[in-house]
């Protein structure tokens, strides 16, 4: 895959050292990265001969970036991410709403990719599968949900999930067309968290509690949260026939429960269930996706500089997304 790095001097010495040893060389980029000054990266782009995966530094501007971005919506075989190394960004979620595919923040840039990160973010955009970071040997032996017996001691992913500002849907579509929306809410659910190789568990009047297996099993679900997220107004309006704004949050947590069949969890008395329950419900935001310490794992790398730390909740230490805004 061609990586091209865009920016304002392709002399920088600190920008060349980073695409050398970060972007160059690797499974997923076998060839060298190239640093391309941004008038050389627009003729290119005039010619339609940028077939490749671009980084733009933000000392171009964030104006200039997105006016370069925009060549590339008609050239296939692109994607396009962002370096931010000198941290100017306030809103690093922003940038995905505009399309882009990677963020690389000051601290990622100072620190550098880890195994399987380029992957992951080529894997994000479409340009290649997304690399397993997981080391050889750590993966659970997971017969699938349906070859799970009753009663049994499992390790899971826990999400709860939950359509956000509920107060304010209530003021304005009414309470019998909101019970609609949660009703659909867990419908939609079903075969999203299937695309995930999870299953919804466990239904309440206010969300849902997904299980997933400890290794991804399909999309990876705080991926496919973060894309929810993203496209939660198109969604809103294609999926739940709703003009009104919408939007959600998560929660997620890793642990252990007893194993019985969505329907017929009523005796399941578990810490880690209990647990993912309250964080959803009591801790998580609107446009927010939390991430219990047991559960950072499942954050893909790529998205790493979108997370923080926040604190803590019930004694467990808690990354946060940052705030999604409209």
């Amino acid at each position: 895959m061609r990586i091209v790095v865009c920016c304002p001097d392709p002399e920088d010495k600190k920008l060349s050292a980073f695409a050398l040893k970060q972007l160059s060389g690797t499974e997923a980029a076998p060839v060298e990265a190239e640093l391309m000054a941004d008038a050389a990266f627009a003729r290119a782009c005039k010619k339609k001969a940028c077939d490749a995966f671009v980084y733009f530094d933000l000392a171009l501007g964030a104006k200039r970036v997105l006016e370069l971005a925009a060549k590339l919506e008609e050239i296939e075989g692109c994607a396009w991410g962002v370096i931010d190394r000198a941290g100017e960004s306030d809103d690093p979620a922003s940038w995905f709403f505009e399309g882009a595919c990677d963020f690389v923040g000051p601290a990622l840039f100072k620190a550098g990719f880890g195994p399987g990160r380029l992957g992951a973010a080529l894997g994000y955009a479409s340009l290649a599968e997304a690399c397993d970071e997981t080391a050889e040997g750590e993966h659970d032996d997971f017969p699938g949900w349906a070859g799970l017996e009753e009663g049994t001691d499992i390790p899971v992913r826990f999400c709860y999930a939950a359509i956000g500002n509920q107060k304010g849907l209530l003021e304005r579509i009414g309470e019998k067309r909101l019970d609609k929306l949660r009703e659909d809410f867990s419908v939609f659910l079903e075969s999203w968290s299937k695309e995930c190789g999870g299953i919804v568990w466990i239904k309440e009047s206010s969300g849902c509690l997904m299980l997933f297996p400890r290794q991804d099993a399909g999309i990876n679900p705080v991926l496919a949260a973060f894309r929810l997220l993203l496209d939660r107004a198109l969604i809103g309006y294609e999926v739940f026939k709703l003009e009104t704004p919408l939007t959600f949050r998560f929660a997620f947590h890793a642990g252990h429960t007893m194993w019985r069949k969505p329907g017929a969890t009523g005796s399941v008395v578990a810490e880690d269930v209990n647990f993912s329950f309250h964080l959803g419900m009591k801790a998580a935001g609107d446009g927010v996706i939390l991430v219990s310490n047991e559960a950072a794992r499942a954050v893909p790398a790529f998205l790493g500089d979108l997370f923080s730390p926040s604190g803590s909740f019930e004694g467990r230490a808690i990354l946060a997304s940052r705030k999604f805004k409209n």
